[in-house]
C-alpha cells in the first residue's frame, strides 16, 4: 500500500526553540491515525508543516510521492486540513462560507452546489445552514471547521 504522507527528519527551529526535531513517520493510505503528546511537543507544528502553512527548518514532506515544497500547488488540492482555530468568517451564514470554501478549493462551479449540499449534511449542518456562524453554539462551529475541511473531497 502506498503512502499518503512521508515526513522524513522534518525539524522546525524558531530562534532559539527547537519545535520538532528530526521527526519521521509514514502514513498509508486510507488509514486513519491520531496524532497524541504532551502540549509543546510539536504536534501543531508538525501538522502545519505537513499541510503547507508553515516552511521546516529541515527535512521534508511528501504527500502522496510528492514533495510538498516543490509540488504544493497541486497537493493543497489534495489536502483537507481543520487547524486548532478554523479560519471560519463569523460574519458570513453557513452554507454561504461552505460554497465560498468549495470555490477557493478548486472545486469546479458545476459541481459546487451539489457538494456543499453533501458536505452540509454529511456534518449535520442542516438545520443552521442560513445562521451567521459567529452565533452558532461551538459544536455547531466545530461542524463547520469539519465541512470547511472536506467540502473539496480531500484524498488526504
Amino acid at each position: 500500500m502506498e503512502n499518503a504522507i512521508e515526513v522524513n527528519n522534518l525539524t522546525k527551529e524558531f530562534a532559539q526553540i527547537k519545535a520538532v526535531t528530526n521527526m519521521t513517520f509514514s502514513v498509508k493510505k486510507g488509514s486513519i491515525h491520531g496524532f497524541l503528546g504532551p502540549n509543546g511537543s510539536g504536534k501543531s507544528t508538525t501538522m502545519k508543516m505537513i499541510c503547507g502553512l508553515l516552511v521546516p527548518s529541515s527535512g521534508e514532506v511528501l504527500v502522496e510521492g510528492l514533495k510538498l515544497e516543490t509540488h504544493f500547488d497541486q497537493l493543497k488540492r489534495k489536502i483537507g486540513f481543520l487547524p486548532e482555530n478554523p479560519p471560519l468568517y463569523l460574519s458570513m451564514k453557513v452554507k454561504e462560507y461552505i460554497k465560498f470554501v468549495a470555490g477557493i478549493r478548486g472545486v469546479p462551479r458545476s459541481k459546487v452546489k451539489k457538494r456543499v449540499e453533501t458536505i452540509l449534511t454529511q456534518c449535520g449542518l442542516e438545520k443552521v445552514i442560513g445562521r451567521r456562524i459567529g452565533n452558532l453554539s461551538l459544536g455547531y462551529t466545530q461542524k463547520v471547521g469539519v465541512a470547511q475541511a472536506l467540502v473539496h473531497d480531500p484524498e488526504v
